[in-house]
């Protein structure tokens, strides 16, 4: 209000004889000395502020007895203070608190029989006149309160804006006008109720002024009439224009000084900010650290003891090795004639120089603003692509995206990806090569390393897009327009000719390419080929050794070609997902049919609006993709979409291939959602609650994926109970029998977890994934290089891509399942173990071919939403079990024998294990006068194994008692055929005695004991194993890949006690030995579990019982192995 003081306000409050007036809302105080300095030593001033900026005892100390300092909100203050002369209300600008203001003063006013007091209202135009702002919105009245949020406002917008605007940390109103709005609504509402006549007088100049006074007060101060007469004249407008170009030009002075002296500072400190970020890329603030793990691997080498000194002080001590390294790592070296130089360690390593001059065509670019994203292909590790992003938040630049375009795979494709992979001696392997060798060479960056670089840094966000593939198809894909500055790096098996030839045309006129490794032959032909049928004629610039860069100046003479383009192939990779359209939905529900008309039926009812709960307020949509099914397996889209209006089909037609993924991301492609959720198999139906949960998990933890909890239809693990009769139409019997879908919830009375899991365990897949349609432009969809029927690993793989991302919270949703319904699927309901067990080892060695590691899946807590109806309240620790349910469908019995088999519900069998594991009736197990704590089911499964295979040997861990390996001795007596070899920590002296025993003493898992072992067996013996140690998965893991070589291609390795651990006995046992065979059965193909084996219905080494049906030749490691 200040401004107004000397043309406006003072004038008025002389003119109206104000001598106790009050102040409500005083700012920094000017105002308030104005008027004490002007208004004579008889003005009793009151200032109303509960949080001044400015200290009311100074002021209290120069005018003693005329100021009153009230820190208290008005509203509590004025109902205690005398009536006023005059009142300058500056407060709090929202409708409540001005009416409220006005009210109070009026109503002082009138018990002292006085005239109301002159009213002086600052803020009553833009932005505050006809919309609140709360300082504090909890204290005022929840119904006087509008909608409000911190964001600016735009003068002729009503809504607030996003980016930018007026007083964007303001709690702004969301809107402009309406009741009960603004500071001027206050005042109009207040004059219209007000019962005396009363002059409103608006000054729309600096914020707006009002003066609001009683005609009656008028007529008793003609100066005061005379005044306000004047400000409404040419006089006084010329007046207040001339104060409001000076407050202007005020205003522009003190912005100017601010806007460049921070300019200064803020280019000094983006420059300090990417300096810093140089050096961390190339790790020269650890430096001394890579050096002092050179010396240690060098000592291991030499088998030579590290010198203390130098591991303490390696800048005085390894002054050669440190000079090399750092010279090396600002030149961009990582070999030089005394050999190759350690850089496992920077983000990059192409060198100081080269990443300033990346900077310095950064500058330029932004100086010029060059409109255009950056494209980085080959990042390496992902320096370089770390350092544009860094550039673009140094400069608060947030336009242009960073596009990183690799393989992403870990290592080379004819690197090693396992230690047993090296071949030559281990004596002839340096430390360098088991650790991946010198240099990046065999560890490139794969697409987690360089989010969690990204990461690090905090660069991770939505103006970095990940391109993966094979080769460049997945790039014609990307919605790439323009671009300014295109590299082409040194570390990427891509051709580096091919993308320039690819992009070329999207170079934005004043674009910089630069190219890496330029004085390779074959690349430098490439490039110059390229650039001639571009007609790229301008200069080219020598960067450094091997790096050169130009400038595109002039239009490209191929832009103008009129040839017709050829076909564009699929995409070897990740397909990004578009940008939403103008009109989105919440979610967009993708889904994949092949061959599953009767299937469909369920899985569709479950996405309607008709089924799925708690969605009256969430707009969705499905897209129905039809994969080249049979004609009478074909959907009829007027059927799809009489599910509802969200429903909408799309057959691929001719480009329907065996793989679902070309269909998921022509489904992602079509899809509107803001959200999206993935079912890549069709068959699965859902609980009502999972739309309504996974869209809450995604935004309780955003940025988030969540993974809603796979179960199959029918008593147990569906693979094996389609062997023992289990079909479409038993399950169609117990659809029946549940009355679905009138509850959906009791689909968890007929289902059964996907493998041996619970609620809690972790996840590798899920067949409905929930994920932001940002992270899918970030990182893609499904990579089609998962070309096989079935899609292979794809959906593991697009599951560990989005929830691996390091800003990523991996959800789960309790209570809600998707039910796969039995459909003779890929992989699914694939019998016969080998088969199965062959085909999921030939996807694991694809993804380990795709991405240079084998598949680990994502490691990361899960969170969780949801809740948990009585139906779904199954645990391993309390199961509800359904005998009744399924026994519905036994099949007819002829004199109480059935005519054909069913299968056992495995809720059933674990429930008769553990009562029986509890009876401990098992330890009183004899065998020809020998106690062994074995189920009498073992004994026959272990005699089944011998006479098949007649082993030459039998080898046993876990001597205990020495019973089994009694009982194994007397079996091969019968044979007259095997010896056994049985071992323990501590062999007791009263074991049985027998001439095919021997007994050997030590940890199983250790290289000596084995070499006792081999010893005795020679070096290619006919073995079965028998891991009987009851260890812990590691432990387990590790005896079994110690003996696992004696055992030959059809032979067993048998892992005892797959029960503990919760599986399902002696839950606090932790993981254990079935811990250890899933980790086996899953990433390998060369052993299997033969379930065939467990038909006696009860064993306590389910899945334990291994066959071998392939075998590879390992290199024997002793570095990576104990001793």
């Amino acid at each position: 209000m200040y401004p107004f003081w000397d043309v406006a306000v003072a004038p008025a409050l002389k003119a109206a004889a104000a001598r106790r007036i009050v102040e409500i809302g005083a700012l920094r105080g000017e105002t308030t000395e104005f008027m004490l300095d002007d208004l004579g030593a008889d003005t009793e001033l009151h200032v109303i502020d509960p949080v001044p900026v400015f200290d009311p005892s100074e002021h209290e100390d120069r005018f003693p007895g005329r100021y009153l300092f009230h820190r208290a909100l008005s509203l509590e203050a004025l109902p205690d203070l005398p009536p006023f002369d005059a009142a300058l209300v500056d407060g709090d600008h929202n409708w409540y608190t001005v009416y409220n203001e006005l009210r109070l003063l009026s109503e002082t006013a009138r018990q002292a029989g006085a005239p109301l007091p002159l009213l002086i209202l600052h803020d009553v135009g833009w932005p505050y006149g006809r919309r609140d702002l709360y300082y504090v919105p909890e204290q005022i009245p929840e119904e006087f309160r509008q909608p409000y949020a911190q964001k600016g406002m735009l003068r002729g917008h009503s809504e607030l804006v996003d980016r930018g605007g007026l007083n964007p940390t303001n709690c702004n109103a969301t809107h402009e006008g309406g009741p009960r709005n603004g500071v001027m609504t206050a005042v109009d509402d207040f004059i219209a109720e007000y019962d005396r006549p009363l002059r409103l007088l608006f000054l729309p100049t600096y914020f707006g002024l009002a003066f609001v006074v009683e005609e009656a007060v008028l007529d008793a101060h003609p100066a005061l009439r005379d005044h306000l007469d004047w400000l409404e004249s040419s006089d006084g407008r010329a007046a207040l224009l001339e104060m409001t170009e000076a407050s202007r030009l005020d205003s522009l002075i003190m912005q100017h000084g601010v806007y460049y002296t921070d300019k200064e500072r803020t280019e000094a400190a983006a420059d300090r900010y990417l300096g810093l970020l140089e050096g961390a890329l190339l790790n020269d603030h650890y430096i001394e650290q890579e050096v002092r793990i050179s010396y240690l691997l060098e000592c291991l080498d030499r088998g030579i003891n590290p010198r203390p000194e130098a591991l303490r002080d390696p800048a005085r001590q390894l002054t050669e090795d440190l000079h090399r390294l750092r010279t090396a790592r600002a030149a961009g070296a990582t070999i030089d004639e005394a050999g190759p130089i350690g850089s496992a360690f920077p983000y990059t390593t192409v060198g100081r120089q080269h990443l300033r001059h990346l900077v310095d065509l950064m500058d330029t670019i932004h100086r010029e603003a060059v409109a255009g994203d950056i494209v980085d292909v080959g990042p390496g590790r992902g320096g370089t692509s770390i350092l544009f992003r860094g550039y673009l938040e140094a400069h608060a630049v947030d336009v242009p995206r960073v596009w990183v375009v690799d393989r992403f795979r870990a290592r080379p494709t004819d690197a090693a990806t396992e230690p047993a992979q090296l071949t030559g001696p281990v004596e002839t392997l340096t430390t360098w090569e088991l650790v991946g060798g010198p240099g990046h060479s065999d560890l490139q960056g794969d697409l987690n390393s360089i989010r969690e670089g990204f990461h690090s840094f905090g660069l991770l966000d939505d103006q970095v897009r990940f391109v993966a593939g094979d080769d460049l198809t997945a790039l014609d894909a990307a919605p790439i327009e323009k671009i300014s500055l295109l590299h082409l790096g040194e570390q990427t098996a891509l051709d580096v000719a091919t993308a320039l030839d690819k992009l070329y045309e999207r170079l934005a006129l004043g674009a910089y390419v630069v190219v890496d490794d330029y004085d390779d032959p074959q690349r430098r032909s490439a490039i110059e080929e390229v650039r001639a049928r571009h007609g790229s004629d301008e200069p080219v610039v020598t960067v450094d050794h091997g790096t050169i860069a130009w400038r595109k100046t002039a239009r490209s003479t191929a832009d103008e070609s009129t040839a017709e383009d050829p076909p564009i192939e699929r995409p070897t990779g990740p397909v990004l997902a578009p940008p939403r359209g103008w009109f989105p939905t919440d979610l967009t529900v993708v889904v994949v049919f092949y061959n599953m008309k009767r299937e469909a039926a369920r899985t569709l009812h479950t996405m309607s609006r008709a089924y799925q709960q708690g969605i009256d307020d969430i707009t969705y949509d499905v897209v129905v993709v039809e994969n080249g099914s049979a004609p009478d397996q074909k959907l009829d889209p007027a059927w799809v979409r009489s599910f509802g209006p969200e429903f909408r089909y799309i057959d691929m037609g001719e480009d329907a291939r065996p793989s679902p993924i070309p269909a998921l991301n022509r489904g992602i492609a079509e899809g509107r959602g803001i959200n999206y959720a993935l079912m890549i198999d069709g068959a699965h139906v859902l609980t009502p609650g999972v739309f309504r949960h996974g869209l809450a998990g995604l935004r309780t933890y955003e940025p988030a994926v969540v993974a809603t909890q796979q179960w199959y239809v029918g008593p147990g693990q569906q693979a094996d109970l389609v062997a023992e009769g289990y079909n479409q139409a038993y399950e169609d019997e117990l659809f029946k029998n549940i009355n679905w879908p009138s509850d959906g919830y009791r689909l968890f009375d007929i289902g059964h977890f996907i493998g041996e899991r619970d609620w809690f365990d972790g996840m590798w897949e899920s067949n409905c994934l929930f994920a932001p349609r940002s992270l899918l432009e970030q990182v893609g969809g499904f990579d089609e290089r998962f070309s096989m029927p079935g899609g292979g690993y794809a959906n593991l793989d697009l599951y560990e891509r989005l929830g691996a991302s390091p800003d990523v919270t991996v959800v789960s949703i309790l209570g809600e399942g998707s039910f796969h319904q039995v459909h003779g699927g890929t992989t699914t309901n694939l019998s016969g173990d080998e088969k199965r067990h062959a085909t999921l080892a030939d996807y694991s060695q694809h993804y380990q071919d795709v991405h240079g590691r084998p598949f680990r899946g994502n490691a990361k807590p899960v969170h969780y939403v949801g809740s948990m109806p009585r139906e779904a309240a199954r645990t391993k620790a309390r199961r509800r079990v359904s005998p009744n349910m399924f026994s519905l469908h036994a099949p007819d019995q002829v004199g109480g024998v059935p005519e054909k088999a069913s299968p056992l519900p495995q809720d059933l069998w674990a429930e008769f294990t553990e009562s029986y594991w509890n009876t401990l009736k098992w330890r009183q197990t004899h065998w020809m006068g020998q106690r062994l704590s074995k189920l009498p089911g073992d004994m026959v499964i272990l005699q089944e194994i011998i006479h098949k295979v007649r082993p030459d040997w039998i080898v046993h861990t876990g001597t205990a008692n020495g019973g089994l390996d009694w009982f194994l001795a007397t079996l091969c007596d019968f044979l007259d055929h095997g010896r056994i070899i049985s071992i323990d920590r501590k062999i007791p002296e009263d074991l049985p005695k027998h001439p095919r025993i021997t007994y050997v003493e030590g940890e199983a898992h250790l290289s000596h004991v084995c070499n006792q072992v081999t010893a005795l067996t020679g070096p290619d013996p006919n073995a079965m194993v028998i891991l009987g140690s009851k260890a812990s998965s590691g432990r387990t893991s590790a005896e079994f890949h110690i003996y696992e070589d004696l055992v030959p291609v059809g032979g067993y390795l048998v892992v005892e006690d797959t029960i503990v651990g919760g599986h399902p006995v002696w839950g606090n046992f932790g993981v254990g030995p079935y811990e250890a065979v899933k980790g086996i059965t899953e990433t390998r193909g060369d052993f299997v579990s033969d379930s065939t084996l467990e038909k006696y219905g009860l064993t306590f080494n389910p899945t334990g019982y291994l066959r071998r049906i392939s075998k590879v030749q390992h290199q024997e490691r002793k570095r990576f192995r104990r001793n």
